[in-house]
């Protein structure tokens, strides 16, 4: 305890530096971001001489200001303030790196500058101009050069790409610099951290070091803390030699007590140990026989006891298993589907006729107590095994497909734990296969029914629809208000027909993966806005108002026209479920590396045994009026899926539903047309 308390001190200390060093860091930035907002401004409302008057007080105001340069869009220097008697030539920065940056982003951009003490340089888009800061990190040099740790312990300063910006001064510390810029596992783990963590490592050089980071986000950069780890754990490693000490002590005592009392006790306890074993290996024959008159001697006589009513206890029960044992093999080889008990070590106990022919393995070859990966031939068939075994439950259940020359069959096969009646503990594993071959046979007949009935219908539609237009616009000849309504109501009819006709026929192309997909960049904010201005006027007959959430320049690369249809599927699907005067909120959010997305919607929720299904073809809640064919939401997860991401629902009865989508933010079309997600 004492050493771990030391050691947590030790590790507090340099969080609380590295910390702060880094706290610090920010800080100073965050007071030329409100500075560069000042001068944005009053900029404006000034003259020329004012505008250079005004950016010269700053400088003499704040000694860590090197200059401030006010530069067109085009990269030349208009106005330029420096301090002390530094160059005032205006330079032009079109080539430079960081400005070009700044002014494609629109985003402040910070350049690092290695020195004694180093510049930072920060570069400021606004509508007219840029606004290059420049600042001299004398006041962190100094606080770093304050934070060092006993003899070894020191702080520095890394950029983005892993160079020391600033650290303390000395040939000693400048070598420990440099062992830390040249260590792949000590950037790796400060630069990519998002938040403060602690590192421990064995250097090069062999010698084994501790420490903390706290990252620096305006630079991507972080703030490594180091030291001797010798140093820093001395006087835990000094405890643990005085503990070690009085250890071997004590055990040495109890060694010599332990020898003394083992010369009484072990002679009896050992022979009663033998007699258990072989009781244990069903040898109930074996007795003890201890001479002593003592608790050993009670001990001994009701070991005896024990061993002539297991025994008659055994035979006894012998035949009653053996009933017991032909009964559950006359039931599993009579049923129909495949039924396949194992051990926990995997191993199988009892398998049935079906199953041996699923499997194929056949009658002669010999099951009992042998691995299940042994008897499996198909290396498909062991990976499903391999997954639902991992996870038996009857829900998490997975589709086999056995192919026989021209015959193929479909199982579902899942697994469940056998527990033991009237307890709760297991005895093993039961894995069944049940014959889906004509449920698959239906569905297929169904979807190409439905494929080609619907295939067929569009055409006729399409007729349908042109003519009635034709009509609306009176090219025929003129129509009454009331032949108007009429034909109005039948082009909205068709056009709804239409539209399922055409989502059967999507799904038909994203089931035998035809559809094709885009992949540009594209705003994911502005289509999620498009789409609801679209639909926002089928709100405003139930007096529905519309809220939206999203991040401003939020871009991803994908395709925009099958984005928007989710989001329109989803919000046409929250339109139809929410009541009068209810609302609908629309979000787009970045998170991390991905875009998050949600329609959540005011009206009466899903129930939870639906959540899992919903978004399966014709699927839709009993008992609730919506209409439509049920394949909106399954189109919203072709296309989601597509896109590498993923989409869910949460909701509670009463209270709403909520459909989240989530998308890789960079996607990329490879040569042979696959989709793959960009890596960085």
């Amino acid at each position: 305890m004492g050493q771990m308390g030391i050691k947590t001190s030790t590790l507090e200390l340099h969080y609380h530096t590295a910390q702060k060093i880094a706290e610090d860091f920010e800080n100073l930035i965050s007071n030329f971001d409100r500075e560069a907002v000042f001068i944005r401004e009053t900029m404006s409302k000034f003259d020329w001489e004012n505008k250079q008057l005004l950016l010269a007080s700053m400088i003499d105001r704040d000694p860590s200001l090197k200059g401030i340069s006010i530069i067109s869009r085009g990269g030349a220097e208009i106005i330029k303030v420096v301090s002390g008697k530094s160059r005032k030539k205006l330079l032009n920065y079109s080539k430079n790196p960081f400005f070009a940056r700044c002014v494609k982003n629109k985003r402040k951009v910070v350049e690092t500058k290695p020195g004694n003490p180093p510049v930072l340089c920060l570069y400021y888009p606004f509508k007219n101009f840029v606004l290059k800061i420049s600042v001299i990190l004398k006041r962190v040099a100094r606080e770093i050069e304050s934070k060092k740790i006993g003899k070894t312990g020191f702080a520095v300063l890394m950029d983005s790409g892993g160079k020391p910006l600033i650290y303390p001064s000395g040939k000693d510390f400048q070598d420990d610099v440099e062992e830390i810029k040249g260590n792949s596992y000590v950037l790796n783990q400060a630069l990519k951290a998002l938040s403060i963590g602690s590192l421990e490592y064995e250097a090069s050089d062999g010698n084994e070091y501790i420490g903390a980071y706290a990252p620096v986000p305006s630079i991507n950069g972080a703030v490594v803390v180091r030291q001797s780890k010798s140093e820093a754990y001395e006087n835990a490693i000094f405890m643990r030699k005085e503990a070690l000490k009085w250890l071997l002590v004590f055990i040495f005592i109890v060694l010599g007590v332990a020898y003394l009392m083992a010369r009484q006790l072990a002679g009896p306890i050992v022979q009663i140990t033998r007699s258990a074993e072989h009781v244990a290996a069903g040898d109930l024959s074996r007795k003890v026989s201890i001479s002593a008159q003592d608790e050993l001697k009670i001990l001994a006589d009701t070991f005896n006891k024990m061993i002539e009513q297991l025994k008659r206890y055994s035979d006894m029960q012998v035949e009653k298993i053996i009933r017991q044992q032909q009964k559950i093999e006359a039931i599993m080889f009579s049923i129909d589907d495949g039924l396949v008990m194992l051990d926990y070590k995997m191993r199988v106990q009892l398998i049935n006729r079906k199953a041996r022919s699923i499997l194929d393995i056949s009658e002669e070859e010999k099951t009992e107590n042998v691995a299940l990966n042994k008897l499996v031939k198909n290396g498909r068939i062991r990976e499903v095994l391999r997954e639902i075994i991992k996870s038996p439950s009857p829900e998490r259940s997975q589709e086999i497909e056995i192919s026989s020359g021209s015959i193929t069959r479909h199982f579902k096969c899942f697994a469940m734990e056998v527990v033991s009646p009237g307890k709760k503990s297991g005895i093993g594993i039961i894995v069944a296969f049940h014959d889906i071959t004509l449920d698959k046979e239906l569905v297929k007949m169904k979807d190409e029914f439905f494929h080609s009935i619907t295939h067929d219908l569009r055409n006729p539609m399409g007729a349908i629809k042109g003519f009635v237009e034709f009509m609306l616009n009176e090219i025929p000849g003129p129509i009454t208000e009331g032949q108007k309504k009429m034909l109005i109501s039948m082009d909205r009819a068709a056009f709804r027909l239409l539209g399922m006709i055409n989502n059967i026929l999507d799904i038909a192309k994203m089931e035998a993966g035809k559809m094709e997909i885009r992949v540009e960049e594209f705003s994911l904010s502005e289509t999620a806005k498009k789409a609801v201005e679209l639909m926002e006027s089928l709100g405003k007959r139930k007096n529905i108002s519309f809220r939206t959430e999203v991040d401003e320049n939020l871009n991803i690369k994908g395709d925009a026209g099958l984005i928007e249809r989710v989001f329109i599927n989803l919000i046409g699907n929250a339109i139809k479920f929410t009541p009068e005067n209810g609302e609908i909120v629309v979000s787009c959010r970045k998170n991390g590396g991905k875009a998050r997305c949600f329609v959540k919607d005011t009206g009466d929720g899903i129930p939870q045994d639906y959540l899992d299904k919903i978004f399966t073809k014709f699927e839709q809640v009993k008992g609730q009026k919506s209409g439509g064919t049920g394949l909106g939401l399954t189109i919203s997860k072709y296309v989601v899926d597509a896109h590498l991401g993923k989409i869910w629902v949460e909701s509670e009865l009463g209270k709403g539903a909520k459909f989240i989508f989530e998308l890789p933010v960079k996607l990329r079309k490879n040569e042979n047309g696959n989709i793959n997600e960009e890596k960085n």
